[in-house]
């Protein structure tokens, strides 16, 4: 199988589990592959842009279709629009090497989890957390200073609340502000008593996101706790381990 046959069938979904997550790690770890991938998906994105727009202009056109000499319209088409297809290909060519560098760091992981596991949170029915499924909905809607309103109202009078201080530390964190969401997760992190406690998890991530220097050592640490101390997350900490 090329290489063309190989991210076609990628993109079809013909690979089996296995060889779909080798496809992927290859994009993460081999730039030049993850340019060829880049390259080949603008330029079938582009001519199929092509024959979409070939196709809408014979159906207006449909009165006069036995005049229209439809195959020499497309390859004339192609082939004037070729090159400039190929030049916007190119860009995208060299801006891949940025993305390529964007996508495989650990921010992105940091990232990609926040806004799979927190870009909405499941609204607890309670009648004993009406701030908190309030504050739930606020940030569901991205209102997250409402949202943290309504969080530290309940911390004020609960301060071992634990899904306040999670709530308000993810709020913090959707607003990029950083050491305010970390005190929030350390203070979590302390809490003895829940069953299962993401606040170790939660700090990585944050550290994390906010890259600053020593902030990818730290977050290792953090992340390593996690596994020794089988915490919250800490299958994805073990996977996270292996790719920062």
């Amino acid at each position: 199988m090329n290489i063309v046959e190989y991210i076609d069938a990628y993109l079809k979904k013909t690979l089996n589990e296995e060889e779909q997550k080798t496809f992927e790690r290859r994009c993460e770890e081999d730039k030049a592959f993850a340019q060829e991938v880049a390259f080949f998906i603008t330029t079938k994105q582009a001519l199929q842009e092509e024959l979409l727009q070939q196709k809408r202009s014979l159906w207006q056109n449909k009165n006069a279709e036995d005049e229209i000499p439809i195959l020499p319209l497309i390859k004339r088409s192609f082939t004037s629009r070729w090159f400039m297809y190929a030049a916007a290909a190119c860009l995208v060519l060299a801006a891949s090497v940025y993305l390529f560098e964007a996508n495989s760091s650990p921010r992105r992981l940091a990232d990609n989890y926040i806004k799979t596991n927190y870009g909405n949170l499941s609204i607890t029915m309670s009648g004993d957390k009406d701030s908190i499924t309030l504050g739930q909905a606020a940030y569901n809607n991205k209102q997250y200073d409402r949202a943290l309103q309504l969080f530290r109202g309940v911390e004020r009078h609960d301060a071992f609340n634990s899904d306040a201080k999670k709530y308000a530390g993810l709020a913090y964190l959707q607003k990029d502000e950083y050491d305010s969401a970390l005190l929030q997760f350390e203070v979590l992190a302390n809490m003895q008593h829940l069953f299962s406690n993401p606040g170790d998890f939660l700090k990585a991530v944050t550290l994390l996101e906010r890259n600053k220097p020593g902030d990818k050592t730290e977050a290792k640490k953090l992340l390593q706790k996690v596994v020794n101390e089988r915490e919250a997350e800490n299958d994805k900490a073990a996977e996270w381990l292996k790719k920062i």
